[in-house]
């Protein structure tokens, strides 16, 4: 779920901590990726046309090819890429899960 405006924080105080590299700078290392974060990334993207990707049952693809094509491309740049699963949120975050489930709905359910 990640911490909420973080990056906004960082940025506003310690702009310094943020890098833009080139993917070629991490040739040869192994970068660990949050899963999760990563399928709901390409969950939510939507192609020019509007559409998500889908199968030939009208399933959703587009969390899948995203993935494949991210793969590739680190490994193609001598990454190892490393997706971690780290599983059911703790308990004590569910409060604030059920907050942004709320916030985030249009209904408001």
């Amino acid at each position: 779920m990640g911490i909420h405006g973080l990056a906004k924080l960082i940025a506003d105080h310690a702009p310094g901590a943020i890098k833009e590299q080139d993917i070629k700078n991490y040739f040869g290392r192994k970068i660990a990726i949050d899963a999760s974060m990563c399928i709901y990334q390409f969950l939510i993207a939507v192609r020019q046309d509007g559409n998500v990707l889908q199968n030939e049952e009208g399933e959703t693809t587009s969390h899948l090819m995203g993935m494949f094509y991210r793969t590739i491309r680190m490994l193609e740049n001598g990454i190892k890429p490393v997706y971690v699963f780290d599983g059911k949120p703790p308990q004590l975050k569910s409060a604030e899960g059920n907050k942004r489930i709320l916030t985030s709905s249009p209904s408001g359910l």
